[in-house]
């Protein structure tokens, strides 16, 4: 959703600079599903843990804007809102998943848009990004891609203990702890983990504190697995268009606090069966509690101080049956899906005025999919969806695959279409200033073709997209309330690279250019993006060198209006040091050249800093 898009079209950088890979080439765990149930993987990248870590990220939206094709970043510092956009999408087009549970959250004002603060990426043991439409395999939200994020798995056998832990300059630091057990058909795994990013930043500051479970079972030919996380945070930060701390009138912050409970439940037939059902069920809670001041006029109107308490909470059940003959895997199966969100608050406009709505919706889905491994190295997949909505409406969504192995193990041609919808939030239709009840989906379609090419540990890779998005919501001043109207067209081109090149060197890089052919001007998509990231290792010690940039973008904020804003270029260098097999130092300078740059209007992003980490696994 584009509430107030008030800038020209726009060219935001965000550059990858992390491991990539192929899904197919890494392992999966049953409960989770992004591109596919039938097994055609294809489209989607994998970031795994090492990338993680390596990135010494303080949040889960610094590893994917190493991800080709993808801006991400928190906008007015560690506290400010999440902004996702894959290939030229809104930020609310993704849908975002925790080994299979949906977390978006259409009660706030960024249309349904997750809020990463929450998620501690020591937790994590890989990132799946798939970058085209989505709905075929997920429903709603999937309009421009999905993000899958997998927990890390129990032990197998015995007892293993982990824990990590950081601090910086600019006064932040984290730890996690990790403690797991196996016997050998099962395993518990239980961590901790805890943020808080200091003082340093005089835009925002945030803490964070997670705690996850996870479980496996083997029973017979099935297996049982549950997942259990909570997670909350406590921030401040300029409001959203404010101008941040160099440009905002009111120098008084806004109070956020945040939580999120998850649990997740699944039986799945071993892999190896001809014949697998699959159940799942899972439940998602959500609040976000907001106390923002007023934002002084400028350029623009300015805007009432603000208060707003906001509850979601989703059940889902999906049950599925896959086969396979020989060259044919087929899937069918369905799901219900039953989303409950309320929120209350206050404008003060000198009198406070109550703002309150709420809103409740179920979904009954049937889907089937299907594989189909062909002579001379063809594949082709396919999906088909239908989604009814109680009280109205219903959506079909499809999705194709086609490739091409050239020969066994070399080089791959691929070509992909996709179309998605995505509901209105419940913000978008209730809020009973700006909000619509007459509101349609967002609908779109993705197509995309490209080149894949396996080198030693690595692989080239080559893909051309084009997405057409319509009846985008979008604020109108004219009628004082949100609107359809807009069709906004993005294309472009992605190139990605890792490669050994030499005994102790690696070379990853990936290079996105996209095109945004929009009627209404939009913020904060890149024209250019890019990184290269440099690794040397040797016995106990590894280097890393990092370069990112991005190009300039146009933006907007009160004080301001339109503005456009320079890119940048920054790099980091990172060292290494194994002290024995399991336990590791490394000293890491961010911002090497203490780029200055501005991550949204009025707000820098952090200068150099150093941060020195300790890991024991």
């Amino acid at each position: 959703m584009v509430i107030a898009r008030l800038v020209a079209p726009a060219l935001v950088l965000a550059v990858p600079g992390g491991a990539w890979a192929q899904a197919e080439n890494s392992p999966s765990r049953a409960i989770v599903v992004t591109a596919s149930r039938s097994g055609d993987a294809g489209g989607v990248t994998v970031v795994d843990a090492e990338a993680i870590e390596r990135r010494q990220a303080t949040s889960l939206l610094e590893v994917l804007a190493d991800v080709p094709g993808v801006r991400a970043s928190s906008l007015g510092g560690p506290a400010g809102p999440s902004f996702l956009s894959i290939r030229g999408g809104e930020g609310n087009f993704t849908a975002v998943m925790l080994d299979g549970i949906r977390l978006n959250d259409p009660t706030n004002s960024e249309g349904g848009a997750f809020d990463f603060s929450l998620l501690d990426p020591a937790a994590v043991e890989r990132i799946e990004v798939a970058r085209t439409a989505g709905s075929a395999i997920h429903g709603s939200d999937a309009l421009s891609g999905v993000v899958q994020i997998v927990t890390r798995d129990p032990a197998l056998a015995g007892l293993d203990l982990a824990a990590s832990g950081w601090a910086d300059s600019r006064y932040g630091g984290a730890g996690s702890a990790t403690v797991a057990g196996g016997w050998g058909s099962g395993g518990l795994l239980g961590s901790f983990g805890y943020y808080d990013a200091g003082e340093g930043n005089p835009a925002s500051t945030v803490r964070r504190s997670q705690g996850l479970a996870r479980g496996g079972q083997a029973l017979g030919g099935f297996r049982l697995d549950a997942t259990a996380l909570y997670a909350e945070t406590q921030g401040e930060a300029f409001p959203q268009d404010s101008g941040g701390p160099e440009l905002a009138v009111i120098r008084e912050r806004e109070t956020r606090e945040g939580d999120l409970a998850v649990a997740g439940l699944s039986l799945t037939r071993d892999p190896a069966a001809r014949v697998r059902p699959q159940l799942s069920l899972s439940y998602a809670l959500q609040h976000h509690d907001s106390d923002s001041p007023p934002i002084a006029p400028g350029v623009l109107d300015g805007v009432p101080a603000s208060r707003s308490e906001a509850r979601f909470a989703r059940l889902e059940g999906i049950g599925s049956l896959a086969a396979d003959f020989d060259v044919l895997t087929v899937v069918g199966g369905g799901a219900i899906l039953r989303e409950e969100g309320r929120s209350a608050g206050v404008l003060d406009f000198g009198f406070e005025l109550p703002v309150a709505f709420a809103g409740t919706r179920e979904t009954l889905s049937g889907f089937a999919e299907a594989s189909l491994r062909l002579p001379a190295g063809l594949s082709a997949g396919g999906a088909l969806r239908f989604d009814d909505l109680s009280g109205g409406g219903s959506y079909w969504t499809g999705r194709g695959t086609l490739a091409w192995d050239i020969e066994p193990g070399g080089p791959r041609v691929f070509a992909r279409v996709a179309n998605g919808y995505k509901l209105p939030s419940f913000y978008a239709l209730g809020h009973p200033l700006i909000g619509n009840a007459a509101l349609e989906p967002e609908e779109g379609r993705s197509v995309e073709a490209g080149l894949e090419w396996p080198l030693p540990q690595g692989g080239l890779g080559l893909s051309v997209f084009d997405n057409r998005f319509r009846n985008l919501v979008d604020f109108d001043p004219a009628t004082f309330q949100l609107v359809n109207r807009d069709r906004v067209d993005t294309q472009g081109l992605e190139a990605s690279a890792r490669a050994r090149i030499g005994e102790h060197w690696e070379l990853q890089g990936a290079l996105t250019h996209l095109a945004v052919d929009s009627a209404t001007p939009l913020r904060g998509r890149p024209a250019w993006s890019g990184n290269a990231r440099l690794i040397w290792q040797h016995g106990r010690w590894e280097v890393t060198a990092a370069a990112r940039g991005n190009s300039s973008f146009d933006d907007s904020s009160i004080p301001t209006g339109a503005v456009v804003t320079e890119g940048h270029v920054e790099g980091d260098l990172g060292v290494r040091y194994a002290i024995s097999p399991g336990l590791a130092v490394r000293l890491t300078v961010l911002n090497l050249g203490d780029s200055d740059n501005w991550t949204a209007t009025g707000t820098p992003a952090p200068g150099r800093s150093i941060r020195l980490a300790l890991t024991f696994n």
